[in-house]
Formats: structure tokens, sequence, C-alpha cells
């Protein structure tokens, strides 16, 4: 994708989500845009983990080296997935980037083995159920995909 550029999700990488997300981002009133740039706080977010992440706000998904299509790509296509997990939670009004800076529990990507509770995971942990569902959708793991869909609730 030509930096600096910004995209609307592609027909291939909308049929590639799982069964769902689309819907439940549709019906939130999300529009999520994929912006070919860092975002200024992921820049700040360099220095504490030494590269840029990828970073979404609000319905905008900054991916300094985001794919034309994502969908070609097994790994960029979970992370996709997961960046619309944190769109989804913005417009449901579950996040902002204010409540994230502000709550660490947020930031944990570790996600506890069993008893999932929706309501009190932090946000990188949603959106990593997120991502895990994507990929045990890609390896055929129905016991996982049962897990995850049991928890997600566009699932």
């Amino acid at each position: 994708m030509t930096p600096g550029v910004t995209r609307s999700l592609t027909a291939n990488e909308r049929a590639a989500l799982s069964d769902g997300l689309w819907e439940a981002l549709m019906a939130a009133g999300a529009f999520p845009r994929v912006v070919a740039a860092p975002s200024p706080l992921a820049r700040l977010a360099w220095l504490w983990r030494g590269h840029t992440p990828v970073l979404t706000l609000g319905d905008r998904i900054f991916w300094g080296r985001a794919p034309d299509d994502c969908s070609r790509q097994p790994a960029a296509m979970a992370l996709l997935q997961h960046e619309l997990q944190h769109v989804l939670d913005y417009a449901t009004g579950r996040m902002s980037w204010l409540s994230y800076a502000l709550h660490p529990h947020d930031w944990t990507y570790d996600v506890p083995g069993a008893g999932w509770d929706w309501t009190r995971l932090g946000a990188e942990q949603r959106a990593v159920l997120a991502e895990r569902l994507w990929r045990a959708e890609r390896h055929g793991a129905a016991d996982e995909i049962a897990r995850l869909r049991d928890v997600l609730p566009w699932g």
C-alpha cells in the first residue's frame, strides 16, 4: 500500500473475516479504514516496545506497512481481525484511547487458559481471542472454534 494512503477493507478481506464480525461492525456503525502510516501514538509506543506497532484509533487502523489486501497473507489477515475487534470496541463504546491509556489491564495480551468471561477481559485479550478464532478456523480446530464462538459475542 502506498504510504499515507487510507483505504476501506477489500471485498476479499470482508469475506475472509470470521462469521459475525463484519455484521457486528456494521450494526455498531463502524466504517473501518486502514491507514498506511503509523499513528503518532504508535510512535510513542516505539519508546516502550522498540518498534512501531499497528494501532487502532476509532475506526482507523494505522498500519505503517499495510498490505493492499490482507486476505492474501494469513498473518496479515489474523492481525486485521485483531485490529477490527478494537474498531468494534471503539464503536460500541467499550473502549476509547483514554480508557485504554488509563487501564493497564487493557494492555495485557495473555489470556487465561480457561473460564473466559468476555466482560472481564481487557481490550488486547478480547482482540487476541478474535485473532485466535480466525486462526482456528483456518486450521480446522473444531473444539477451539466452538470454545471461542461461545465467548465472542459476535461469534
